[in-house]
């Protein structure tokens, strides 16, 4: 049964500099992967993807193919894995596009709008305005343009038919064929085959997915309808939505907000009751394990109560004003017309898209780790009925996607394959468990036996991951 609707970003794309201007306006899905966004612009703007490229968010990370830093030292993100909204997470959000680094032509990409689209109205992704003609491949950049349209509209100009030779008997810089590029975005995927060394993630074992199944399970995990079943089922997933950790304490912290809201402490934490019910209500065992040991004197000590505010934050159901937590007024009326199953929906997708995951171990550079962790619930869904062994799973992590362990910044006391089993374990069981979709076997404990964790999906896991 198809969705009613289905979130896409509305995208303008303006070649810098250019005057008059030259952009086009994009309908993408926000899960669409830098790769396919790297595609997407070569066609709709008219480039034949001949030369290199990248994109730049503003605070400075590189997203591109790894294959094109030779040397490693621009330490791109791989844009395989990483999806257009974990940069673009808000409207009027930025990033630069640059292609040919020898033209040189930069673009400009502003995130314009988030907006609900009728599902199976009209294909994604769409170009839905078009103004003039991207410049010929290896025309000089800019200067070189403007010389060129000048050589190619005046016959007496001693260029003129050396212009004319080189591109062809036409060119009109104000002509666009829009209804041409939406049917070439079509069909894309046959302009750019998949290279297994610098398409889609290579890796010698799927678990039984192609590497189109998989590419598309990473994209948007809540919408793959060739590996799992695209709706919730949504009288499972109600029925255990409180075995999920994350939702017993935000159906406390929302409770607490209702009214004047919540007034932080001057760090800007929770008060401490309020943090202290937030335990009690996801169970002390799972969200704070270490209150046995000692006792819980503030929210930063608390990584289950940061996630769970953080994530009601990123995903829009609260905001902070003069030092006072409160539930947003459109939370109130989503609350009431989707229920709980639309913010376990929520909070989901947020933790797939636009949480950074890092500060939970503070390992930097393996961002890559939160996009390809879909591929764990794939394994879940194929053995996770009976306890098995968590580093079976980061076995298949790894050898799924061989090349994590090259975005770890080497230390001296670890390598850069155990940094990222490091990072995998503390980074998905920690989520996933809070998501409740795992459980671990209380007879390991997580700091002492780490080698010795077994894990199982749990019954909600089989109500939001239903196999296609």
């Amino acid at each position: 049964m198809p969705t009613e609707s289905q979130t896409a970003y509305q995208l303008k794309v303006t070649l810098a500099g250019a005057e008059p201007p030259i952009w086009r306006r994009l309908l993408i899905e926000p899960g669409t992967t830098f790769q396919d966004f790297h595609r997407i612009i070569q066609v709709a703007m008219g480039w034949q993807a001949s030369h290199l490229h990248l994109f730049e968010a503003e605070d400075g990370i590189l997203i591109g193919d790894p294959a094109e830093d030779f040397d490693g030292m621009m330490e791109f993100r791989d844009e395989a894995v990483v999806p257009v909204s974990a940069v673009l997470s808000e409207e009027g959000r930025a990033l630069r596009y640059e292609y040919d680094f020898g033209d040189g032509w930069e673009h400009q990409i502003v995130l314009e709008k988030i907006a609900a689209v009728e599902a199976g109205s009209d294909t994604l992704p769409r170009c839905i305005k078009a103004v003039r003609q991207c410049p010929p491949e290896d025309v000089g950049g800019l200067p070189g343009f403007y010389d060129f349209i000048e050589a190619m509209e005046d016959m007496a100009h001693p260029e003129h038919i050396a212009v004319r030779e080189w591109c062809g008997e036409w060119f009109d810089p104000d002509f666009v064929d829009l209804e041409q590029i939406n049917a070439d975005l079509a069909e894309r995927d046959e302009w750019f085959p998949e290279d297994p060394e610098h398409g889609a993630p290579a890796a010698s074992d799927f678990q039984g997915l192609s590497p189109a199944q998989v590419h598309e399970l990473l994209q948007n995990p809540l919408n793959c309808p060739s590996v799992f079943n695209p709706l919730f089922d949504a009288d499972a997933v109600n029925k255990r939505i409180d075995t999920a950790p994350v939702i017993r304490m935000a159906r406390v912290l929302v409770e607490s907000m209702k009214g004047k809201g919540i007034r932080l402490t001057g760090k800007g934490n929770l008060p401490l009751k309020h943090v202290k019910a937030m335990i009690e209500a996801g169970g002390q065992p799972i969200v704070a394990p270490m209150a046995r040991y000692s006792p819980i004197r503030s929210e930063e000590h608390v990584l289950a109560v940061i996630l769970t505010r953080m994530l009601l934050e990123i995903a829009g159901y609260t905001k902070k004003q003069k030092g006072v937590l409160s539930l947003k007024k459109s939370a109130e009326t989503r609350l009431e017309k989707k229920g709980w199953l639309g913010v376990y929906r929520d909070l989901l997708s947020t933790v797939l898209t636009r949480l950074s995951w890092a500060p939970m171990d503070h390992y930097e550079g393996l961002d890559a780790i939160q996009y390809t962790a879909p591929f764990c619930f794939w394994l879940l869904s194929g053995k996770g009925d009976q306890w098995r062994p968590v580093d079976e799973y980061l076995e298949d992590m790894l050898k799924a996607f061989p090349r994590l362990p090259f975005d770890a910044y080497p230390v001296v006391y670890m390598s850069e394959e155990q940094k990222v089993r490091s990072a995998l374990r503390s980074r998905m069981l920690t989520l996933f468990q809070l998501l409740g979709l795992i459980e671990l076997d209380p007879e390991h404990a997580r700091l002492r036996d780490e080698g010795g964790q077994v894990m199982r999906r749990t019954a909600l896991f089989e109500g939001v991951f239903v196999p296609a």
